[in-house]
């Protein structure tokens, strides 16, 4: 009896050590469940390209960690052995081999910068090339110490002008601002150095495409999607996709973007451990009025994931943060901005989250958490939370996620309870997006981003819209006009619609 006992549990630790090793999904127990619940969460090298119209919670949460997971797959910039490509994954990389929390650098770093899909200079460089950040009215004072070519260059201050965020604020008060960057994909860059390769024919296509919106509610005359827009309407129809194959396929993935979110490492975090840590780039402005280019350590605090996909046109959008965001200790706080980009009202500490992460949020965490830790029980992806998805556009305020918003990124009640037709006007329910020929008021990210299809011509990217772009300098200090351009190019697109 003893000697089948052993026999037995032999050949389940075989079979377990097996999955893990093979990474096949298994079955396991869901958290607080009496019953065996689909392992849908999988590493995999690419990411998934699209999940089924009408996905319920749970399945978008898990196409979202699929994506998170292939992420932050290790690239192969740095290990190729031959020309070094942005974007793609090391396939002789595994979860499971990883044994310092996270890869020396993950596929997400290696896309391009908004500065370098929009340069100052206005001349876009190949997709692949060493990061380069071109600004029109910046003059940056030389350091042969510090590196101006890092993957990760931290120019923006300010959550789209509507308030500056601060961490550690019981320790630093003001001092210790957060930080932001944005990044695109192989996908997006491509397309518009194909066809928009400069400022002035993305802001010619930029007007097309506004002009058609409101006319038709479609990109062009006759149209029925977003995707494979005609060459020859000259609109801003970002790439969708093709096919669902994550298997390490080249088709197109479609065009993702990618927001994140920093703070400083400061002596109070000591190794700071379950955080992502890099080398970034920031910048000071010097008495003389150049700028400073500074290299420090700074933890990821936050993240962005959204994906144009031919079932969801309008991007799904999926959003994560580290889990100590929230703690008091922490004591991570924002100060709102007037319209010209000055702080008023002093600093809100301790403010609370409107809408909490659903049950099948929630329900994915466990299960992508439980996954990492079975191939590695130092990884610092599992203190890191989805917060929730969003894929279709509705009117409903009452479906779940209709209010997604990340602690970090989206912190001040103006985007935290978005609904709005503009920054100035969050929660008017007004118009914001289109889809299928109709116009919707859509709510959190989703109704954000809508404003840039809506009144800038832009597909849901605030990256390829009209406004400072090419971009013409960092973020430095704790002022900011951003909101306010943002209300000066909405008034300029509408005087060159047609009425």
């Amino acid at each position: 009896m003893k000697r089948t006992i052993i026999i037995v549990l032999f050949l389940f630790a075989v079979t377990v050590g097996a999955m893990v090793m093979t990474k096949t999904p298994a079955s396991l127990f869901a958290k607080g469940s009496e019953s065996p619940k689909a392992y849908a969460i999988a590493f995999m090298a690419k990411p998934p390209h699209d999940v089924a119209l009408g996905a319920d919670d749970l399945t978008l949460a898990q196409f979202a960690w699929n994506e998170f997971l292939a992420l932050n797959w290790r690239s192969s910039y740095f290990n190729s052995g031959r020309t070094y490509q942005r974007g793609e994954p090391d396939y002789g990389w595994s979860y499971s081999s990883e044994r310092n929390g996270y890869p020396d650098l993950a596929v997400w770093e290696t896309y391009n910068h908004r500065v370098e899909l929009r340069p100052g200079n206005d001349n876009m460089l190949p997709f692949d090339k060493i990061p380069n950040y071109s600004y029109t009215k910046a003059s940056f004072t030389p350091d042969i110490y510090t590196d101006a070519h890092l993957f990760h260059n931290l120019d923006e201050n300010n959550e789209i002008g509507s308030c500056n965020m601060y961490a550690h604020t019981n320790l630093y008060g003001q001092k210790q601002q957060i930080l932001f960057q944005a990044k695109v994909n192989r996908s997006e860059y491509e397309y518009i150095r194909k066809y928009y390769n400069t400022a002035a024919k993305l802001k010619a296509a930029n007007i097309n495409t506004y002009r058609n919106i409101q006319a038709y509610n479609q990109y062009f005359k006759g149209g029925t999607s977003s995707c494979d827009c005609p060459e020859s309407e000259k609109v801003v129809c970002l790439p969708c996709g093709t096919g669902s194959n994550a298997s390490g396929s080249k088709d197109e993935e479609g065009a993702i973007e990618v927001k994140t979110a920093w703070r400083k490492l400061l002596p109070e975090d000591g190794a700071a451990d379950t955080y992502f840590k890099r080398k970034v780039i920031t910048y000071r402005q010097n008495p003389d009025g150049t700028t400073a280019l500074i290299n420090d350590t700074y933890l990821l605090i936050g993240i962005h994931i959204i994906h144009k996909t031919r079932n969801y046109p309008n991007f799904i959008f999926a959003t994560w943060e580290h889990e100590d965001v929230t703690k008091p200790q922490q004591s991570i706080g924002y100060v709102k901005l007037d319209d010209s980009g000055r702080e008023y009202g002093g600093l809100i500490v301790g403010y609370p989250r409107v809408h909490d992460p659903i049950q099948a949020t929630n329900q994915a965490n466990y299960e992508a958490h439980r996954l990492l830790r079975s191939v590695s029980t130092n990884s610092v992806w599992q203190h890191y939370n989805l917060i929730g998805v969003q894929a279709q556009t509705t009117n409903n305020s009452n479906s779940n996620n209709f209010f997604l918003a990340n602690y970090v990124i989206e912190s001040d009640t103006t985007l935290q309870i978005f609904r709005g037709s503009s920054i100035n006007t969050p929660i008017d329910s007004g118009v914001n997006i289109i889809y299928n020929g109709k116009q919707f008021s859509m709510g959190g990210c989703q109704g954000c981003h809508g404003v840039a299809q809506f009144r800038l011509g832009a597909d849901c990217s605030f990256v390829c819209d009209t406004v400072n772009k090419p971009v013409d300098k960092p973020d430095i200090g704790q002022n900011s006009d951003k909101r306010l351009r943002y209300e000066r190019a909405f008034r300029k697109i509408e005087r060159l619609s047609i009425k």
